[in-house]
């Protein structure tokens, strides 16, 4: 995933089709080492920040610049 900063170069923050694949990836690990597994809960934490932050980028990019 890159990382960049959109106010300056004009590029979105986080490539929504790899994070895709990273929540994908996460879930996958998730499911191995079992969810309420202490690692378990530290993916879920990523897979959910990770989520958080394309939700965010795709509300930024539907609203109107001002």
């Amino acid at each position: 995933m890159r990382i960049a900063d959109p106010s300056q170069s004009g590029e979105r923050l986080v490539d929504s089709r790899d994070a895709r694949t990273v929540v994908g990836v996460l879930g996958m690990l998730i499911r191995m080492v079992g969810p309420c597994s202490s690692l378990g809960i530290v993916l879920q934490q990523a897979r959910s920040e990770i989520v958080s932050l394309v939700q965010s980028e795709e509300n930024s990019a539907e609203r109107p610049a001002a």
